[in-house]
């Protein structure tokens, strides 16, 4: 399949939910750059592969020691790979698939069905969770008011993790067949857990439907609003105190990879989306390889010098051949 550079938008916006996912009792932090922000990488491009099945996204992390500066009340740590959609239907506002890995005062669970309603824990240690997060416009159809919007998430188990585990994340687009006359559905599976750990140490949610059914102008992952999607990663971690508020070390493999026989043209080189402006912030340094139906990014942010109390580094690579 040939797809044209001209099907894919130019962005070099945040995931729809930075600054969006603080803890109420920490909303003050986000005019302050040290406290309040998000190191992200991306391609600052949209990919064509948001409805495509067979699509696969995934990524391997080994869990960091804590940080040497912290506190589960006042700080929050999101760090993940995510795919989101920047056009949204009528009466939708986010669209954010963003299983991760999270420590401190963190949206970490939910009521889920039927309501989705969010819900913040205080975390001493770090855990896994899968999540979708979403947001509703307050109206109704053709009067919507998306300034004002109220959050959702679906959620999986928390699963609490230790130092030196490895953790695999995934998303995978899977069409289900129908059955009896029925149409085949497209089924998102995002999954985040232990690797080798079994189910147990799994969490997954099936997103079976956009906006978990919530949103009456959208019913199906087919619809061509979903077909732009875009990938990235970020270290959104809020209130830190100082370099020892980072982890010591966080290093992530990711590996992006295309539906088996298609070779794409639309990859992009993956730069710097968005840091806080913090002077003791990682400093990035960011490769790129692009194949025929794959892309390899390498990212690795680190803290240099005297703004480090110990070694302290993270690593991103996306490799789009397995």
């Amino acid at each position: 399949i040939f797809l044209s550079l001209a099907r894919v938008s130019c962005s070099k916006e945040l995931p729809p939910t930075v600054g969006l996912r603080f803890p109420s009792s920490n909303t003050d932090l986000k005019n302050h750059s040290c406290h309040a922000g998000a190191l992200c990488v991306g391609p600052g491009q949209l990919y064509p592969l948001g409805r495509v099945p067979g699509v696969k996204w995934s990524s391997r992390f080994v869990v960091p020691e804590l940080p040497a500066k912290f506190d589960k009340s006042s700080m929050t740590y999101y760090d993940y790979l995510n795919v989101f959609w920047r056009q949204n239907p009528e009466g939708g506002f986010m669209n954010q698939f963003v299983p991760q890995l999270m420590l401190g005062n963190a949206l970490a669970n939910s009521t889920n069905a039927p309501d989705y309603t969010p819900i913040w824990i205080e975390m001493d240690s770090w855990h896994v969770g899968s999540q979708y997060f979403m947001a509703l416009c307050n109206g109704t159809l053709g009067t919507f008011d998306c300034q004002n919007w109220i959050p959702k998430a679906a959620t999986g188990k928390l699963v609490p993790v230790e130092p030196g585990e490895m953790v695999e994340t995934s998303f995978v687009l899977k069409e289900e067949q129908g059955c009896c006359k029925k149409k085949s559905r497209l089924d998102w599976i995002l999954r985040i857990g232990v690797v080798g750990g079994g189910p147990e140490r799994q969490s997954v949610v099936i997103v079976d439907r956009p906006f978990m059914g919530l949103v009456n102008s959208t019913h199906s992952w087919g619809e061509a609003i979903y077909d732009d999607i875009y990938v990235g990663s970020c270290l959104e971690n809020y209130n830190m105190k100082s370099a020892e508020s980072y982890p010591p070390s966080l290093e992530i493999h990711v590996r992006v990879r295309d539906a088996p026989g298609r070779d794409e043209t639309f990859w992009h080189d993956w730069n710097l989306d968005h840091a806080p402006g913090c002077p003791w912030q990682p400093v990035s340094m960011i490769t790129n390889a692009i194949h025929k139906s794959a892309q390899r990014v390498k990212w690795k942010a680190e803290l240099k010098g005297d703004r480090r109390g110990h070694t302290n580094a993270s690593l991103t690579e996306s490799n789009a051949l397995r």
